[in-house]
């Protein structure tokens, strides 16, 4: 594993505040580097070397956290237990803090009280969304795409290609880590080139609703053209490109149209377990839905319309759908149709997705261990708690 580049110099007892705060900044860089190159080790020892001049840093807090398990007796977790009851605190720190006691408490296995701080800190955090239009966005998609004539399709030119989406802490990552580590196939990570190469800003209304209404053959061999070039697919001759954007289901219903012999796998976890894992999870933006509990289980079944869509429009062999609990269980069996899809045959490194690239996502801890059956079974330990608190039971 290649040791990030460390851009830091020791600490001075003569340096300006202004010179502290740039040593502190490139000091969370490089940690944040280790953490996503999973050095989960060189991760706490940068927190340590920050909290020598910032012990209340919580960027610093953050990164120790997030690195490996957190007993009672470790002091990271005292300085938490300590910053939770300071009066005055911002709301959005003090839902950072209540999130990562959350997460220690967890480590504890101390489920009740991990449950009561995620559930404080959703509640400091805002709610922006609004399921009632979001649905209707998604219904109103799903309607398009489906008074377009199926022969509507762009034809194939590029690289093959292999979307992997579905509700986030669903197991993309694991799954793109997987493929990615077959000696023919490249993990692009979460791309965020689709959702522009699709937008017609040029025409009124929702820019993605008009790309269905208004698309043609060759409209849709145009966005696959500025798809391509932003994703850089020259760079990567002869390999299977994999995009892991989870987010990408809202595209599902366009996919087999753009893409006609790309790979989809759709990842699929119990609604319960992935609506926990999004709640339980403090997500940085673009997930409005993830601090109120009923929103998440809205945003799923959301999903789960625009992907029965996009399955309805795949051609045979094109769409793949894949439960977390059955990859970490039986990783061979599930991988093992996606790889004949795309003309790969099995690679044994396919089963060591710990030693993959660098992983910018919140998965990067899980992923890191290996595969494991019981990672896909933690959450089980909050349902009798989810039940008495939102009345669900499945």
């Amino acid at each position: 594993m290649t040791e990030p580049k460390r851009p830091i110099r020791a600490l001075r007892a003569t340096q300006t505040e202004a010179e502290k705060d740039s040593l502190h900044r490139a000091l969370l860089e490089h940690g944040q580097a280790a953490l996503n190159a999973g050095d989960f080790m060189a991760a706490r020892a940068v927190a340590a070397e920050v909290f020598a001049f910032a012990p209340g840093s919580i960027g610093a807090l953050w990164l120790h956290v997030s690195a490996g398990p957190v007993n009672k007796d470790d002091p990271v977790f005292g300085r938490l237990e300590s910053l939770a009851k300071t009066p005055g605190l911002a709301p959005e720190m003090a839902a950072q803090i209540a999130f990562m006691r959350g997460k220690a408490l967890d480590d504890q296995r101390d489920y009740p009280a991990a449950f009561g701080a995620f559930c404080e800190a959703n509640s400091l955090k805002p709610s922006e969304y609004d399921p009632i239009a979001t649905r209707a966005l998604a219904d109103a998609l799903i309607a398009a795409d489906a008074q377009l004539p199926d022969a509507i399709r762009a034809p194939p030119f590029g690289p093959r290609l292999v979307f992997v989406l579905g509700m986030p802490r669903s197991g993309t990552s694991l799954m793109a880590q997987m493929l990615g580590a077959h000696r023919g196939a490249e993990n692009l990570g979460e791309c965020t080139a689709l959702a522009p190469a699709l937008a017609r800003s040029d025409l009124p209304g929702n820019p993605h609703l008009a790309a269905i209404t208004a698309a043609t053959r060759q409209s849709l061999s145009a966005a696959r053209a500025t798809y391509l070039k932003a994703i850089g697919a020259t760079g990567f001759p002869g390999q299977v490109l994999i995009d892991k954007m989870p987010e990408n289901w809202w595209f599902a219903p366009l996919l087999p149209r753009i893409f006609p012999e790309a790979v989809i796998v759709h990842m699929r976890r119990p609604r319960l377990a992935t609506a926990w894992s999004c709640f339980r999870n403090d997500f940085a933006q673009g997930h409005g839905y993830a601090t109120r509990f009923p929103n998440i289980l809205a945003q799923y079944e959301t999903h789960l319309a625009l992907c029965s869509a996009g399955q309805a429009r795949a051609r045979d062999g094109q769409w793949h759908e894949v439960g977390l609990d059955a990859l970490a269980a039986n990783p061979r069996s599930s991988l093992e149709p996606v790889l004949g899809a795309l003309g790969l045959e099995w690679d044994e490194a396919c089963l060591k997705p710990e030693v993959g690239g660098a992983m910018p996502t919140l998965s990067k801890w899980q992923v890191r261990q290996g595969i494991q059956p019981k990672i896909a079974r933690g959450w089980q330990a909050y349902l009798p708690l989810i039940s008495q608190k939102w009345g669900l039971t499945s």
